[in-house]
């Protein structure tokens, strides 16, 4: 980290800059603070390539993806312009050193942490893949140590290096030492190419050295191309799995979901010591302690102590169950590293890293920690009163947007996003509240009765948003991690919550509300992210974010499955890697709109077990919603697809004729009014209102 320069600005956008902390080939990167009060890593894109309207074009694209990301491996895009003068992003700031630094001045991983560092690189993957990205330049120096895991930087822009200046100076194949052998001969490249690098940063984790060696392009690509890799010095049970990964045929590589289940298989570290080695925790601790003083030396004073976890109710610290991985010792991030898709918040500046919980949440009565016993208050739970106090309305939708839900009754719209969960009147586009702390998940029955998870509990909140009722099963499982994926039923009898356990596993709890009893343990093997209620409450579906099936469905009543959707891994090639699968029940019928593979939909009558329509499709959709009266359905999209243009599509469901044509703002986020008055997209930092015929914009809220 150093100083800024006489000839850095002091903004860009909305956020101050408080200090360098590299360059690299796309540009500079600085130390920034969000008007929220966040640190951030804002990398600003070079003058040369900012006239490059195909680079632009591409970065865009890619940085609206990437926005798309999820998980505790890649920190969030909270911010980003690639329209400006000079394009940048912004990400959440990571303060740790890069597996290169801690190599080079600690030395090699012992195998522990080489096992804890592959199984979260391969998570890391998983979500960029997911997202329909490629990072293409997977190296030591984009692989950040912090106590909760590797974090993966870069991904948002890898891509959009392609076919611009960067290729011309023979930059747009990735670091030659980490490179795959299809990216050095300019054949397809896939998420298998991803996996060749990441082998190659563990070998260099493992040994202190790239595994074809290290010097000129020239010298080194001949080595991945035709010899074969040196893997002498990494520990004996860990070769057969990287010698895998780096073959030269992308086919006999195994897949990141493989990867982290054949790793998984072994013991990692004790929670108690954490992953990494003493020495690099210490540096994490440097780190923070200079962010820290840089923070206190910016021209505006020091950051506003105001974070509050991901996860955690309000009420402040809850010791003995807190889950979001704060401490810098580690403790507890082996378990977290097996629960895909857990929402961790980042380690802020101001914790001493030595498990400092004071931080109160935002409304709380004080930055006391709570002494209780951890069990969530449903008082707190329910306290709206000063939920506006700290939230404006104005200061836009801080970091990846989750949820976008129209009330049942229509007249507003819930936007959850990392920072807060806020209610809006969507014709007016004027600030209703705020609900403090931002739930994991929520969901709402017809009379607007929702359901809120967060680290420990799910909660049942009135339409006063007071809460009336908890769920807990710790009497039930002993090593809880969090409570996820919440749904109740239209008519507010039931709720489904997704509650990972053990080694990997996952129960899916269906609560009767008026027996208060559990009706249905369904145990999953795989990682389940959503449940969703049908339409009539007869049916559960839940969606699964890795293994296979990854759609299924439940009959209520009795627990069986009735439908599995996508029971293997499909083939995929190119920018079509990414397999959303996403799936949406129809308001007026039995049918589930299933996306099977690149943009290939299905529609299902459930009751009767058929496929009744087939849609071609070209990539894969990132949502799916029917209208109001179910006669038509509509996808939300970011990049191309086989039509050749962007964004969501619209199709008449009797016919599977395609309604649109050309580029629509069905971005994502995609939601429809119960009404059929509108339709929701997010674009990037602002919720579009849409009308549902003609698709063009009747409001905006930013």
């Amino acid at each position: 980290m150093h100083p800024l320069t006489s000839g850095d600005p002091a903004h860009i956008g909305p956020h101050r800059l408080l200090a360098r902390l590299g360059a690299g080939g796309m540009g500079e990167v600085y130390l920034a603070r969000t008007p929220q009060g966040r640190l951030a890593a804002l990398k600003v894109v070079k003058e040369d390539l900012a006239r490059d309207q195909e680079f632009r074009s591409r970065f865009a694209r890619e940085v609206r993806t990437a926005q798309m990301v999820e998980g505790p491996f890649t920190p969030d895009v909270v911010d980003a312009d690639p329209h400006a003068d000079l394009p940048w992003m912004a990400t959440e700031y990571v303060p740790g050193p890069t597996l290169t630094k801690a190599v080079k001045g600690n030395g090699p991983f012992p195998e522990a942490s080489l096992r804890v560092l592959t199984i979260g690189l391969a998570r890391a993957l998983q979500a960029v893949h997911a997202a329909g990205l490629m990072h293409r330049d997977l190296k030591p120096d984009n692989v950040l140590l912090s106590p909760r895991g590797p974090q993966v930087i870069d991904f948002g822009i890898a891509r959009a290096v392609e076919g611009t200046v960067l290729t011309k100076t023979g930059q747009a194949f990735g670091t030659p030492s980490y490179t795959s052998p299809e990216q050095v001969m300019g054949q397809e490249t896939s998420p298998a190419s991803d996996v060749f690098s990441l082998a190659g940063v563990v070998v260099y984790a493992a040994t202190g050295r790239p595994p074809f060696g290290s010097g000129k392009a020239a010298e080194v690509l001949p080595r991945v191309v035709g010899q074969e890799p040196n893997l002498d010095g990494v520990p004996e049970p860990l070769r057969p799995l990287l010698a895998r990964c780096l073959a030269k045929d992308p086919t006999e590589r195994p897949t990141s979901d493989e990867i982290v289940r054949v790793l998984s298989a072994d013991p990692l570290p004790s929670a108690e010591h954490g992953w990494l080695p003493a020495q690099v925790n210490q540096s994490i601790n440097a780190h923070q302690h200079e962010a820290h003083q840089v923070v206190q030396a910016s021209p505006s004073g020091p950051l506003q102590n105001t974070t509050t976890p991901l996860n955690q109710p309000p009420g402040g610290s809850r010791k003995g169950r807190r889950r979001t991985g704060l401490i810098a010792a580690g403790a507890g991030a082996a378990a977290l590293l097996l629960a895909a898709g857990i929402g961790l918040a980042a380690v802020a500046p101001w914790e001493n890293g030595e498990g400092d919980e004071g931080t109160a949440a935002p409304g709380s009565d004080s930055g006391e920690p709570d002494e209780a016993d951890g069990e969530a208050d449903p008082e707190s739970l329910g306290d709206q009163d000063d939920m506006a106090a700290d939230w404006d309305g104005e200061t836009g939708f801080d970091g990846f947007v989750s949820d976008v839900v129209f009330t049942p009754d229509g007249s507003g719209i819930y936007v959850r996003a990392t920072s807060a969960m806020t209610l809006w009147d969507w014709e007016s586009g004027e600030f209703q509240h705020r609900l403090n702390p931002t739930p994991t998940s929520f969901d709402l029955a017809d009379d607007g009765t929702m359901v809120a998870t967060y680290a420990d509990t799910a909660v049942i909140l009135d339409t006063d948003l007071e809460t009336v009722e908890l769920f807990d099963v710790a009497e039930e499982l002993d090593d809880i991690i969090d409570y996820r994926g919440a749904s109740i039923s239209p008519d507010g009898s039931l709720v489904s919550v997704v509650v990972p356990h053990g080694d990997d596993q996952r129960t899916v709890y269906v609560w009767d509300r008026e027996a208060d009893a559990i009706m249905h343990a369904l145990e999953q093997d795989n990682d389940v992210g959503h449940t969703e209620f049908s339409p009539d409450g007869d049916h559960l579906r839940l969606r699964i974010l890795e293994g296979y099936p990854r759609v299924m469905l439940y009959d209520v009543a009795t627990g069986e499955e009735v439908l599995s959707v996508i029971e293997e891994e499909p083939e995929t090639s190119g920018d079509l890697s990414s397999n959303w699968h996403a799936s949406a029940f129809s308001p007026t019928e039995p049918i589930l709109a299933v996306d099977r593979n690149e943009g290939d939909i299905a529609l299902y009558d459930y009751e009767e077990g058929k496929v009744i329509l087939e849609i071609e499709g070209g990539r894969s959709y990132s949502n799916l919603a029917f209208s109001a009266d179910g006669q038509t359905l509509y996808s939300a999209g970011m990049g191309s697809t086989a039509t050749g243009h962007s964004g969501g599509r619209a199709w008449d469901v009797a016919t599977g004729e395609e309604l649109t044509s050309g580029d629509t703002l069905l971005i994502d986020r995609l939601a429809v009014h119960p009404g059929g008055e509108a339709l929701a997209a997010f674009q990037r930092d602002t919720l579009l209102l849409l009308d549902p015929e003609t698709l063009e914009v009747i409001n905006e809220i930013s």
